[in-house]
């Protein structure tokens, strides 16, 4: 829900890297800091929860994003959405897509799953600062949203309020992450076991 919020209040990508940061610290050890089904989709594909946990988090995913969409429609009096530049075509926000997802959840496989108290300040800023240079590289060509919970919840929003037609973004923003979740999961497996 902070992260949504975070995107939908400001576009800034290191104040968005860095609010993760801080929400990976705060949650980690309670609920594994999953703030997005491509993460918990990769976590489920290595065998690190079981289907019904990947399909609680999910749950939990798009509530906590669609709240943050009922609150920003309230607090600012306009809607956030998720949709793609107009200057690229499909081809190209689905590959940069995949592969900024593929970067996000690499990082987060390599700098989260294994970390102790100790280490979890710097492994949290190191995944904080792969969100700000994801964003920074892709946000001109795919939006470079990653986070299949926030364009689905932001889309109902945006139809409710506006009857606007960000939904047509969905495939396009679910798909491509939960992909590059997958490979970030299969190049884990072959490179850390």
């Amino acid at each position: 829900m902070a992260l949504v919020l975070a995107f939908g209040l400001s576009t800034e990508p290191l104040a968005l890297g860095i609010a993760l940061s801080v929400l990976i610290y705060m949650a980690m050890f309670s609920s594994g800091a999953h703030f997005n089904p491509a993460v918990s989709f990769a976590y489920f594909l290595r065998r690190n929860m079981t289907f019904r946990m990947f399909l609680g988090y999910t749950a939990s995913q798009l509530l906590g994003a669609f709240a943050a969409a009922g609150i920003i429609l309230m607090v600012t009096h306009s809607v956030f959405f998720v949709e793609p530049p107009t200057s690229t075509n499909l081809y190209q926000q689905a590959t940069v897509e995949v592969f900024l997802s593929f970067l996000f959840v690499t990082a987060y496989l390599n700098l989260i799953n294994n970390s102790n108290e100790e280490s979890l300040r710097i492994n949290a800023l190191g995944v904080g600062l792969t969100l700000t240079a994801c964003l920074m590289i892709g946000v001109n060509i795919s939006g470079a949203y990653m986070n299949p919970a926030m364009s689905i919840s932001t889309s109902i929003i945006d139809f409710w309020a506006e009857r606007g037609k960000s939904f047509e973004s969905i495939p396009l923003f679910t798909v491509a992450p939960l992909t590059g979740g997958a490979l970030a999961a299969i190049m884990h497996w072959y490179t850390s076991d």
